[in-house]
C-alpha cells in the first residue's frame, strides 16, 4: 500500500470547504430525523471549515494497493482479499484496468510522481 497526497491551493481548498460544509448541513437540516452519520458528517464539516479558516491545509490523499503472488493460482485469493478488506475499511477501490503497470510502478518507493508523467492536458485532468 503507498499513499499519495497532493496539496490542494488555498483559494481552491477554501472552495472546498464550504461546499462540503454547505451540503454537509443541508443534509441535516432536510432530514425530519438525521442520521447519526449525517450529523457526525456535519461536525467534521465545521471543524474541518474552521481548521482551513485556520491557516490548515486541504491535502488530496489517494492510496495504491498493490498483491505480488507466486503462483497464478493464488491471483484469485489475493483479488478477493483486497476486494473483501477495502469496504470493511471504507475505503473505495478501483482497478487500475489497462494502467497496472504504471500503478505498480507508482507505488514502488523510488520517487514517481505521477502528474509528471501524465499525457492528459492538466486542465483536463483538474476537470475530471
Amino acid at each position: 500500500m503507498t499513499l499519495l497526497y497532493r496539496v490542494i491551493a488555498p483559494g481552491e481548498a477554501a472552495k472546498i470547504v464550504d461546499r462540503d460544509l454547505h451540503n454537509a448541513e443541508f443534509r441535516v437540516n432536510t432530514q425530519s430525523r438525521p442520521s447519526a452519520r449525517s450529523v457526525r458528517e456535519a461536525r467534521a464539516a465545521k471543524a474541518t471549515a474552521e481548521e482551513e479558516a485556520h491557516g490548515a491545509a486541504l491535502i488530496n490523499v489517494g492510496m495504491l494497493v498493490t498483491a505480488t503472488v507466486l503462483e497464478q493460482q493464488g491471483l484469485a485469493s489475493a483479488v478477493a482479499a483486497i476486494e473483501n478488506l477495502g469496504p470493511t475499511a471504507r475505503v473505495n477501490l478501483r482497478v487500475a484496468y489497462n494502467s497496472q503497470d504504471s500503478a505498480f510502478a507508482a507505488a514502488l518507493p523510488c520517487g514517481v510522481w505521477l502528474p509528471e508523467h501524465i499525457r492528459i492536458p492538466e486542465a483536463v485532468r483538474e476537470a475530471l
